[in-house]
């Protein structure tokens, strides 16, 4: 998610179950990790993703101002194939909102 200077707290939920509350891991998920966290940038990473992954993500930020939420639902689909083949599994971008 996009932050700035005036960001005072922020943080990755699944529900409403926190991930990432700044730089403290709540979640203990080892597949859930911070991808960037600068001071323009935070975002997470959910490793060897599966179907019960799925489901609305937020990210929370705190401001002098007020708070604002960024929303993502991560889909998972699965995927089947034998240990010969080759594959190429791609990632949509998926656009905030909220």
């Amino acid at each position: 998610c996009t932050i700035d200077d005036r960001v005072t707290r922020v943080a990755w939920l699944n529900r409403s179950t926190i991930l990432y509350a700044g730089n403290d891991k709540w979640s203990i998920d080892p597949r859930v990790i911070i991808l960037v966290n600068t001071p323009t940038q935070y975002s997470i990473m959910i490793q060897n993703v599966d179907v019960y992954d799925e489901g609305p993500y937020t990210c929370s930020v705190q401001t002098d101002n007020h708070p604002k939420t960024s929303r993502v639902h991560l889909i998972v689909q699965e995927y089947s194939y034998s240990e010969d083949s080759h594959s190429l599994l791609a990632c949509p971008i998926l656009t905030p909102y909220g």
